[in-house]
């Protein structure tokens, strides 16, 4: 089975939702990495990237809020994704807002030359700019900068200026998009599967986009924001949502991903434990990393674990 290492950016500079940079440790308190030794994974904790509380930053730019302090955590963050899949091992990020897509995803995008594409699952677009970013929040702007929209500092992050070409982005379960979103969506012709056409046309169309991705790009990074996910499933996330995926379509979802497509690495964004109900959230972003990367995880293995024999039987 495949070598993970996991590693925490407790980054929270974005909303006013206080609580996201502790879901890295709160991850850890949930087993994460027991339950993923369990099911076959060797998994090493490389520990969290320092990232300061807004109490001891500026604001600064009120169009680019704290970005100081995101693009050093992004390049430390970079720098350890880059030197983990040069390995030859997966990485695994717990955040932390979704600014931390940044760092990660220039690290992988670096570590194999450019040749990588991404699935970002997500309620929001997260493509804003500087000229058409309505709250500042560097968190709404991650996948425009990747692509190398909006401001240079964001775009120019470690060691390749464009970390993913437009052609090899899939944006998955979107239902609140800015307007400038929407007009940059539609001038470059991003694949979008949103969850209104999810409820049109059911999952064979996004099973599609994901068949072909793999076939233009080899290689894959996972964003998967807990947000994504209907709030009565994912309680515990920085804006829940009351109209995102259920349990079975996003486990689905995770498992067609994970069959079928060489997950290089992930990152897992916006736990809220403050908002969390038992738990709920981290169990359910525990199985779907492990699905993401191709193992198997769900009650039933948690069941198994408990109950089956040993030789002392």
């Amino acid at each position: 089975m495949e070598k993970i290492t996991i590693f925490g950016v407790p980054l929270d500079l974005g909303a006013e939702n206080l609580g996201v940079d502790i879901g890295p440790d709160a991850f850890r308190h949930q087993k994460i990495v027991e339950k993923l030794t369990n099911v076959g994974f060797t998994v090493k904790d490389g520990g969290n990237i320092k990232c300061l509380p807004k109490k001891h930053l500026q604001i600064g730019n009120p169009k680019l809020r704290y970005l100081e302090e995101i693009l050093r955590v992004s390049e430390e963050s970079a720098g350890k994704t880059f030197q983990i899949i040069q390995k030859g091992e997966k990485a695994v990020a717990l955040g932390g807002d979704h600014s931390l897509c940044l760092g990660v995803v220039s690290g992988a995008s670096a570590a194999l030359n450019g040749e990588i594409g991404i699935i970002y699952l997500d309620a929001h677009g997260d493509m804003n700019t500087t000229e058409t970013t309505l709250t500042g929040n560097i968190h709404g702007m991650p996948l425009a900068s990747l692509m190398g929209f909006g401001d240079e500092q964001l775009i120019n992050i470690y060691k390749l200026k464009k970390k993913i070409s437009k052609e090899n982005v899939l944006h998955i379960g979107g239902i609140d998009f800015d307007p400038g979103e929407i007009e940059l969506i539609e001038k470059e012709n991003l694949l979008c599967f949103k969850t209104i056409d999810m409820l049109s046309f059911g999952l064979r169309p996004l099973f599609d986009y994901i068949n072909n991705l793999c076939k233009r790009v080899k290689n894959i990074w996972v964003s998967l924001d807990l947000d994504v996910i209907d709030e009565i499933y994912a309680p515990g996330v920085g804006m829940p949502n009351k109209g995102g995926f259920n349990y079975r379509e996003i486990t689905t979802i995770a498992e067609y991903i994970g069959k079928n497509c060489n997950v290089v690495g992930l990152d897992i964004d916006e736990y809220n434990p403050l908002r969390d109900i038992d738990g709920k959230t981290a169990e359910l972003g525990i199985e779907l990393i492990a699905k993401l990367l191709g193992g198997s995880y769900s009650w039933y293995t948690n069941y198994i674990e408990k109950n089956k024999l040993t030789n002392k039987d």
